[in-house]
């Protein structure tokens, strides 16, 4: 299964349990993989299950370590969602009735930094913090925040992966003399190590 699977879901499976257990001390209608939902423009106005979590991975960026070997700077982002009746304040600050979006992104740093989730990665460490959303609809404020977050891990092909030896050398063949197949002319450069 792909790094990034396996850190979605192990990601979803911690925030769930934090949630199912009261540890958070509110309990998350929705955690679910991120999909796309916001690009709906029906979505806040038909979507009802708040306090909600959305994960998603990002891209790697892999840095050479050796002839087979890499490693993948990764990255991602847990959208934490608040809904309140009165106002787009108390979505984001929460009240006695229910849970901000401020809180909610406190818990998610807090239930992930330093987590490496038992996957081959190096520990999770915070990043930058972006609001998404902070806006009335329908009569209910709504605050929609990102938190992000950094990793990495080594990436090595398989055992049995062919390898492809790496180019040395470029040989240039011209022909100058229409409708005939012989060169006229041939040069060959010579590669230095990347």
């Amino acid at each position: 299964m792909l790094i990034y699977a396996q850190l979605e879901d192990q990601v979803i499976a911690r925030v769930k349990a934090a949630s199912d257990s009261n540890a958070l001390g509110y309990r998350l209608a929705h955690v679910e993989s991120y999909g796309g939902e916001f690009d709906d423009d029906t979505f806040f106005t038909q979507f009802r299950r708040f306090p909600a979590v959305w994960v998603t991975v990002g891209g790697d960026k892999p840095k050479r370590l050796g002839p087979t070997k890499w490693q993948c700077a990764l990255q991602l982002a847990v959208m934490v969602g608040a809904r309140s009746p009165r106002g787009e304040r108390n979505a984001r600050r929460g009240s006695v009735e229910a849970v901000g979006a401020y809180q909610m992104q406190q818990d998610v740093r807090d239930l992930l930094t330093n987590q490496d989730l038992g996957l081959p990665i190096a520990r999770l460490a915070p990043g930058a913090s972006r609001t998404l959303f902070n806006t009335r609809i329908a009569g209910n404020g709504l605050a929609v925040f990102a938190q992000e977050f950094a990793t990495s891990y080594t990436y090595t092909p398989p055992d049995g992966a062919e390898t492809v030896p790496d180019i040395t050398a470029i040989g240039l063949r011209y022909y100058l003399k229409p409708g005939d197949e012989q060169p006229d002319l041939e040069d060959l450069l010579t590669l230095g190590n990347p």
